[in-house]
């Protein structure tokens, strides 16, 4: 149960004076004239909170809050920008009034009330390189443990790292057999990799969902917990994985150096394919504005009037990339959206660049239900401590972020790597699994939809993208979360 904290008599008194944060960078600082939750660094367990007249209420488990009663209907706008795959505002939750503990947020309870502040956490400093610092937090484990190997740039990354730290892990590999199956993988020297057969499209099945789950489950964060438990249940060994470390190191390309007369510049392949910059001197004017696309530059050639019966616009929100939304659909779905984006920049602009990365990766990506040494405090301080041309290089043309997974990687005479993009064979799978399944899918929209019922699509849409096998590819992953949410919906 939730501890219930109030201030009477003069003094804080608590319901569950036993109970302690268990979160990663999450803090519980009490004593008899004061309360206060605290959350430093972005963790996998996440904690709960709801503020009352001279009180709090705090717990570690969402269902402690919800006493019995049923959830309420969740906000249609935020449902569509779940299906577009954006990530809920950092301390929402289902239940009205309960709020989750975001970075760099206090509650506090004393003789004056609750307060709610912001404030700026910082990483330790360190003269740890990120492997360094990656191995000392493999080697703080208290046992054995397997790594989850994809063969991508993050897992060898941790396999190097292991290596550093004199381990031995096994590697473990999911092979789903057929297109996704069989390929070769980098080889790490000195450690084993097994492959361990998996049925990818038993994990993307939406029959297993229920309704009772107190937020949707989304195939972005389910598939990859689901793996996850598959991986540990072979081994017998936590699972520890690379997720995260993309995109906490990854940089931009205003951050690369460019050289001595910002030669490098003139061979990175964006900027010849982009056709905004024609010179040099343009190219390093918007560097300084640490941007690629110039918002200042204004397009003569684009009418100030809308043509008529031209198509629409783009929306700013991404609306349109929502297949078979109807006017009411849009319309929920860009004040969700817009609302969402407001309190991500807000949050983000008061966190360092490595902790706003984390949070902003683990809210999207969620922990993959494995071990996640990114989230190490002192991985987090590496990182963190690199100046941003540290991250990212012009080499060969061609922009390279994560170069100190790179390095590292190089380091041990690992190649091979695969360098599709994070989450790539799950876009893949999705379009397999929807071309498979689209006959079921379409009899069941045809039946009925719990999203047409709310009027935000029309099934009709979705139904010829389905049949259409070139629309069904290019939005497979869009469609399979909207499928997925309909089916949480109806149940």
């Amino acid at each position: 149960m939730r501890d219930v904290v109030a201030y009477t008599g003069g003094r804080v008194s608590r319901s569950r004076p036993t109970l302690a944060a268990d979160s990663q960078g999450a803090q519980v600082l009490a004593s008899d004239g004061a309360f206060e939750l605290r959350r430093d660094l972005p963790g996998r367990s996440p904690l709960y909170y709801r503020v009352g007249h001279g009180r709090l209420e705090w717990s570690g488990d969402l269902a402690d809050f919800q006493e019995g009663r049923p959830l309420p209907r969740p906000d249609p706008g935020a449902l569509l920008a779940l299906a577009l795959g954006s990530a809920p505002a950092p301390d929402s939750t289902p239940l009205p009034g309960v709020h989750k503990l975001a970075t760099g947020v206090t509650v506090r309870l004393d003789r004056d009330g609750v307060r709610v502040a912001r404030h700026r956490p910082e990483t330790a400093p360190t003269r740890r390189g990120p492997v360094r610092a990656l191995a000392a937090a493999l080697d703080a484990w208290p046992g054995p443990y397997a790594i989850s190997f994809s063969g991508g740039l993050s897992s060898a990354f941790v396999a190097a790292a292991a290596l550093r730290a004199g381990h031995r892990p096994l590697l473990v590999h999911a092979d789903f057999g057929g297109r996704f199956g069989g390929a070769a993988l980098p080889r790490i020297p000195g450690l084993r990799c097994e492959r361990v057969p998996l049925d990818l499209f038993g994990l993307l099945d939406h029959h297993r969902i229920t309704g009772e789950e107190p937020f949707p489950p989304l195939p972005d964060t389910e598939v990859p917990r689901l793996l996850a438990e598959r991986l540990a249940a072979h081994t017998g060994l936590p699972v520890m994985s690379g997720g995260l470390l993309d995109p906490l190191m990854s940089a931009r390309l205003p951050d690369a150096r460019l050289g001595p007369r910002s030669w490098r510049l003139l061979s990175c392949e964006p900027f010849h394919v982009s056709g905004t910059l024609r010179t040099l001197d343009q190219a390093r004017a918007l560097f300084d504005k640490g941007v690629v696309h110039d918002p200042d530059r204004v397009d003569t050639e684009l009418p100030d009037s809308q043509p008529v019966g031209a198509p629409p616009p783009p929306s700013p929100t991404g609306a349109d990339r929502v297949p078979g939304l109807t006017d009411q659909g849009r319309e929920a779905f860009d004040a969700a959206r817009r609302g969402s984006l407001a309190v991500w920049r807000e949050h983000l602009e008061l966190l360092p660049p490595v902790l706003g990365r984390a949070e902003a990766a683990l809210a999207e990506h969620g922990d993959g239900g494995a071990r996640l040494p990114a989230l190490d405090p002192g991985v987090l301080a590496a990182v963190g401590a690199l100046p941003a041309h540290r991250l990212g290089r012009i080499r060969g043309g061609a922009f390279q972020p994560h170069v100190p997974m790179r390095t590292a990687v190089a380091a041990h005479r690992v190649t091979g790597v695969r360098a599709s993009a994070p989450r790539y064979w799950l876009r893949l799978a999705a379009a397999e699994h929807l071309h498979r399944e689209r006959a079921k899918i379409v009899a069941e929209l045809e039946r009925g939809s719990a999203l047409a019922d709310l009027g935000l699509i029309d099934p009709a849409a979705l139904i010829g993208i389905l049949r259409d096998g070139r629309a069904l590819s290019a939005q497979a992953l869009i469609l399979l979360r909207m499928v997925w949410l309909d089916r949480w919906l109806r149940g």
